[in-house]
């Protein structure tokens, strides 16, 4: 009976401990100052978009140990506890948590809770604004001068600076600066904060010479875009490069991905010959040696003497073209003599769905129509750079040398592609077409040339290709 009244003894000492012991090692820890913890955001307020992803940042120290902090906003799903101390005690803390709402989200005004609770149980929580006012784009120029300009010397010489611009929130400011010209405008009140036309006549020294001309365009929240140009000021120089225009407006110079305006053939000094394929009566045609406006220089009829041009942006008349098919433009521009006459492509087109041996040098394996495809990666419903899986080309139904597609895309994505046949073992084969440089191309080089580079799409919608194997020209634009 005493072994017995010892031994009960014994086990309820034992266990006595063993809590003692258990309540200790999880709950037991020195107190150093017994504060509370101290909480040092990073922001005032957080501003994001729907969609997007943002950061909750901001320092934590407390001298007794961290146990946990949680960040909760319940309209946005956000309830995220982080265990802090657990094998050692962490007195500092960065925090650092990123959290992206749903595509879903709806609502403009939220509020985030940081909550921290250190080992004694002692708690601090602070509130974030959190708005769906965020802006992280810069503003986009629709319509700007080249990087390089020429202004002809007249006995007034004048650059009309023109330029457009828009913003997904709203421009803060704009600023115009050429410096050895003494010229320097700021404009920060807009009518329409999101879209802002720029149109004025800066007269230039009528001497040969160079100025640099910089635009800085800045939304409401700094983000910015910065346009760097040279304003070169001669006689009428032998344009290396010149460029056939079948638009008016100015701004689908600068929404197409490639092609518009076209690389036209300089034949001779200060004379070029236009190659162009012609969809209807009436299309007008200028022509310019710069891409992305139609000042300073844009070559049209006289308005005195229809038998000559002028360069004169402002007066000059397109060249009206009334055959359809392939025109061909000839034109100088010191006399201002220039010739238009229809002709007929002498080269073989493509024979599409004739039948392409799979693999030439064996004969029995079959073979496959010819079929013209893009070839890449970002392409809709196509394979990566896989010939057996390509977007297919339709070919005009009048003009053999023309092929085309249509598609959606969407902005932020990129598309690259060359041109060639579809092959369903996925072999690489001839014809096929690259591009004479990677970034902005100009022509089609065939069965050579470089690689795309990774094309960024601007803005959402439907896109269409063409591209004319007579030409050796394509061009890729939005159309809607």
């Amino acid at each position: 009976m005493k072994t017995n009244h010892l031994l009960l003894c014994w086990l309820l000492a034992t266990l006595v401990f063993l809590v003692y012991s258990c309540n200790k090692d999880e709950s037991s820890y020195p107190v150093v100052d017994g504060a509370d913890p101290v909480l040092t955001l990073r922001m005032e307020r957080i501003r994001t978009e729907i969609g997007r992803e943002f950061r909750i940042q901001g320092q934590i120290n407390d001298n007794d140990g961290i146990s946990k902090i949680k960040l909760s906003c319940a309209e946005i799903l956000l309830n995220k506890t982080i265990d802090v101390s657990r094998d050692s005690l962490v007195k500092a803390f960065n925090l650092d948590y990123k959290f992206k709402t749903l595509p879903s989200q709806t609502g403009d005004n939220f509020t985030v809770t940081v909550t921290v609770e250190d080992v004694l149980g002692k708690t601090v929580e602070r509130s974030i604004p959190l708005t769906m006012d965020g802006d992280f784009t810069a503003p986009t120029f629709t319509v700007a001068p080249d990087e390089n300009v020429t202004v002809l010397i007249k006995s007034v010489t004048r650059l009309n600076l023109r330029f457009s611009l828009t913003d997904d929130k709203g421009l803060g400011s704009v600023k115009i600066d050429i410096p050895e010209l003494n010229v320097s405008e700021s404009i920060t009140s807009f009518e329409n904060p999101r879209l802002f036309s720029y149109s004025s006549s800066v007269v230039l020294p009528s001497t040969a010479g160079s100025y640099a001309c910089t635009i800085t365009a800045k939304d409401a929240q700094d983000n910015e875009t910065v346009r760097n140009i040279m304003l070169q000021v001669s006689q009428t120089p032998d344009f290396q490069k010149m460029y056939l225009i079948d638009v008016d407006n100015a701004t689908l110079l600068n929404s197409d991905l490639f092609g518009v305006p076209a690389l036209i053939e300089r034949t001779a000094p200060y004379t070029y010959r236009a190659r162009y394929y012609n969809k209807a009566n009436g299309t007008r045609v200028r022509f310019a040696p710069q891409k992305t406006d139609f000042n300073p220089i844009c070559y049209g009829i006289h308005p005195d003497d229809a038998s000559k041009l002028t360069d004169e942006p402002d007066i000059s008349q397109p060249i009206m073209l009334t055959s359809v098919g392939y025109n061909e433009i000839t034109f100088n521009i010191q006399s201002g003599n220039f010739s238009v006459r229809a002709y007929t492509p002498t080269d073989t087109p493509i024979p599409v769905g004739s039948n392409m041996l799979l693999d030439p040098g064996r004969p029995n394996e079959g073979s496959t129509p010819l079929r013209l495809a893009l070839i890449g990666a970002g392409l809709p419903g196509a394979g990566s750079w896989s010939p057996s899986s390509p977007l297919f080309l339709e070919q005009h139904a009048t003009n053999k040398y023309l092929f085309f597609a249509e598609f959606n895309l969407q902005a932020g994505n990129s598309i690259s592609f060359i041109i060639g046949p579809h092959h369903s073992w996925g072999w690489w084969y001839e014809p096929f077409w690259r591009w004479d440089r990677a970034n902005d191309p100009e022509t089609n080089v065939s069965n050579g040339g470089e690689n795309p580079g990774n094309w960024t799409i601007s803005t959402t919608g439907r896109y269409r290709f063409e591209f004319d194997t007579h030409l050796k020209r394509s061009r890729f634009y939005p159309i809607n």
